[in-house]
């Protein structure tokens, strides 16, 4: 995974990246109730426009000279409901920044309304602000739709890459760097892992004093109503996110779910 570029991947173009797919849960539904609704058509306008202020902006010279410097390579392409966020494996700190990136854009969505679901994956890309192919591209969008419930998760691989490019502030301190980005991670079944938006908030996002309760308010009342819908696959996504929510409610003086 951390070897070279081939020269058939250099001939063709490929480059091998690490890809985030992140889908925002009910939206096709928020934007069929906007056809109707003033209010979910402000909402739908503000979630895309926050991400697109967050995510899509202009490359200023000093930023693509950083990123050149790390190797980064940094693409990210908001389609609809759909985020995707690409950097070059050998990128130093890239694997820091993505689950970084990825833990924003689930509490931006989070603050209107929203919960996502989404895969990080390994593989040949060509993505660039206009285009997007390749297999890794392809493994991210399908294990994205597999999964049952409302995260993103990834392979215990993205670890050993993060060990391999560090940032280079901790070169020497690459194991100090792994376990740093494991602390807000949570492993789903063996080997594969989530990033544990019920308890990073403070850690990534928080604002100052209280900001993580009011902001894990409204993830529970976003799984409130989401417990109300019958479709027993929808219920499933909302009855895991409460049992997992429950287990830290009383950390934020919140109550827990019944």
């Amino acid at each position: 995974m951390t070897e070279k570029l081939d020269k058939t991947e250099m001939k063709m173009g490929y480059k091998t990246s690490v890809v985030a797919f992140i889908d925002i849960l009910g939206f096709k539904e928020s934007i069929k109730k906007s056809n109707e609704n003033e209010k979910e058509y402000e909402r739908v306008l503000k979630t895309i426009t926050d991400l697109q202020g967050f995510f899509i902006k202009p490359n200023y010279k000093y930023e693509i000279e950083a990123d050149e410097a790390l190797k980064l390579d940094t693409q990210i392409m908001q389609i609809s409901d759909s985020l995707v966020i690409s950097r070059l494996v050998e990128g130093r700190g890239g694997i820091y920044e993505m689950l970084t990136n990825c833990a924003f854009a689930t509490h931006l969505l989070i603050s209107n309304g929203y919960l996502c679901r989404g895969a990080i994956k390994i593989g040949k890309l060509h993505h660039t602000d206009k285009m997007i192919f390749g297999e890794a591209f392809i493994k991210a969008y399908l294990a994205e739709s597999e999964e049952r419930y409302p995260i993103i998760k990834f392979d215990k691989e993205l670890f050993e890459i993060a060990r391999t490019y560090p940032s280079p502030a901790n070169e020497y301190y690459a194991d100090w760097e792994v376990n740093f980005i494991k602390k807000d991670c949570k492993e789903l079944m063996t080997g594969i892992y989530y990033l544990n938006y019920f308890t990073n908030y403070d850690n990534l996002v928080g604002g100052g004093e209280g900001t993580a309760s009011i902001h894990y308010s409204d993830l529970r009342d976003i799984i409130v109503y989401g417990l109300k819908e019958k479709t027993p696959s929808v219920y499933e996504k909302f009855r895991w996110a409460a049992d997992q929510f429950n287990k830290t409610a009383k950390n934020y003086e919140l109550e827990t779910i019944e």
